[in-house]
């Protein structure tokens, strides 16, 4: 598909490709610039940020709410769509950055020999912004380097979801659960149900819920002022996911729970070898 996309590309006369681009930017600065002001934005005000006609705002406004990304309420104010908002806020910049926090892989790969990820919230999806696996030990089939609509079928986005607030969530759930698996969770109450399990362990997990034998475990980061910040997680087989998962997840709320102090060590130059009273036969590879 991705080939098709690039050959398709080079037929697009370059006229038509610049207008896109234009297009493409216009439209990210008017996200960008409704997530700044959560009290709402009017199409002359969006029309003189951008420098173009009142028209075009409109038009760019209109297609935002059709798409669920704004929402247009009384006397001409259009704001965020509370799904955005929430998603787009509920990481807060992590005061150690996220490259210091991909160290968090690395500590997780090294405990469990399973593979590790890193994803942080941004422009409404969840960006996989570290991995670690051994030679051999496959990556998640069909998970890319992003999470948008199948958050709730992935222990890494059901953290994410976890974290939002009732109309956030809702806003989500209203577009839709796509099923994924015969194991996806696909009604809202079951998948409310599952983030209140989440919430209440500190860890999410899936098993199977977006690829067969592919089970995965996530927890969130919080930095020292209790910000979520983005989420560690692994990803395994059903059959070691089944005899494992215990041990895994306690492991994964470990390593999550000192990622902003290790990250901080790490920059300070005294990361040390390793965590303490860690689980030995997880620190064994497998």
């Amino acid at each position: 598909m991705k080939s098709e996309s690039v050959r398709a590309l080079a037929h697009v006369p370059a006229a038509a490709s610049t207008r896109s681009l234009s297009t493409a930017r216009a439209v990210l600065r008017v996200l960008a610039l409704l997530v700044q002001r959560p009290e709402g934005v009017r199409a002359d005000e969006v029309a003189a940020v951008l420098g173009k006609s009142v028209s075009t705002a409109y038009y760019l406004l209109t297609s935002l709410c059709e798409e669920g990304f704004a929402v247009h309420e009384s006397h001409g104010v259009y704001r965020a769509a509370q799904g955005l908002e929430e998603l787009t806020s509920a990481a807060a910049p992590s005061p150690t950055g996220h490259e210091g926090l991909a160290g968090t892989v690395d500590d997780l790969f090294l405990l469990t020999r399973k593979r590790s990820y890193l994803g942080v919230v941004h422009s409404g999806k969840i960006e996989i912004v570290a991995f670690r696996g051994r030679q051999g030990v496959p990556r998640m089939p069909g998970l890319g380097s992003e999470i948008r609509d199948s958050a709730h079928a992935l222990a890494m986005g059901q953290v994410v979801l976890a974290q939002l607030e009732p109309p956030g969530l809702a806003t989500y759930i209203g577009r839709g659960l796509k099923r994924f698996t015969r194991h996806t969770v696909t009604d809202p109450a079951a998948l409310r149900s599952e983030l209140d399990r989440a919430r209440e362990r500190g860890f999410a997990v899936d098993r199977e819920e977006f690829q067969d034998n592919f089970c995965c475990i996530a927890a969130p980061i919080y930095d020292e002022r209790g910000r979520f910040t983005a989420a560690a997680g692994l990803s395994t087989s059903t059959r070691v996911f089944d005899s494992d998962a215990e041990d895994l997840a306690a492991t994964v709320v470990q390593v999550a729970s000192t990622a902003v102090a290790r990250a901080r060590e790490r920059s300070a130059g005294g990361a040390g070898n390793g965590f303490r009273g860690r689980p030995r036969h997880l620190a064994e590879a497998s």
